[in-house]
């Protein structure tokens, strides 16, 4: 098992970041200042991480962009006016009458970029499901397979997705199935 120092005495991100990590399936066991009997109690000015690994791989390189990402929302648009729209509040995000639109469970948004301009911003929750489709996992309520062989995934705020046959293996893989 590979193992992650975490320089923060704050337990709750340790717990974050292990559980992030649980979800992406890597074997990583996540060590914060606070367990480590010879860590210096002094306060440190900004969180560090840092990673003892064999192998960089792809799933190591977006946790590591998402920990270095001091953004956790996109400015959005709605009747002319800018909102921040947190990550973790977003559904979907989808591409409409070329149109970068962003669903949560009471809003529809507009986002002035292209949807990879987009993709490029997200944490590791969100799953491209087809080249005009993103959604946050998070916010998935279930898949829905059809008699033809495609499946839907069904969002928290009753959003229909259709999945594409090449992104199906994808989002298995990513939910554990």
């Amino acid at each position: 098992m590979d193992k992650l120092l975490y320089t923060t005495y704050d337990q709750d991100k340790v717990n974050d970041l292990q559980e992030i990590l649980g979800e992406l399936n890597l074997d990583i066991e996540v060590i914060g200042l606070s367990s480590i009997d010879y860590a210096p109690q002094k306060s440190y000015s900004e969180e560090k991480a840092e990673f003892w690994l064999k192998k960089m791989t792809d799933k190591i390189s977006r946790i590591t962009k998402e920990l270095n990402s001091k953004q956790d929302f996109l400015w959005c648009f709605k009747n002319g006016d800018a909102f921040p729209v947190n990550f973790s509040k977003i559904a979907l995000i989808q591409v409409e009458e070329e149109k970068t639109k962003i669903y949560t469970a009471d809003n529809i948004y507009l986002y002035k970029a292209r949807l990879y301009q987009v993709k490029n911003l997200l944490p590791h929750e969100f799953i491209a499901v087809s080249r005009g489709a993103i959604i946050n996992y998070h916010q998935l309520d279930h898949l829905q397979i059809l008699n033809n062989g495609n499946i839907d995934a069904i969002l928290t705020n009753k959003i229909r997705v259709q999945v594409s046959r090449r992104r199906i293996k994808d989002l298995k893989e990513r939910l554990g199935l």
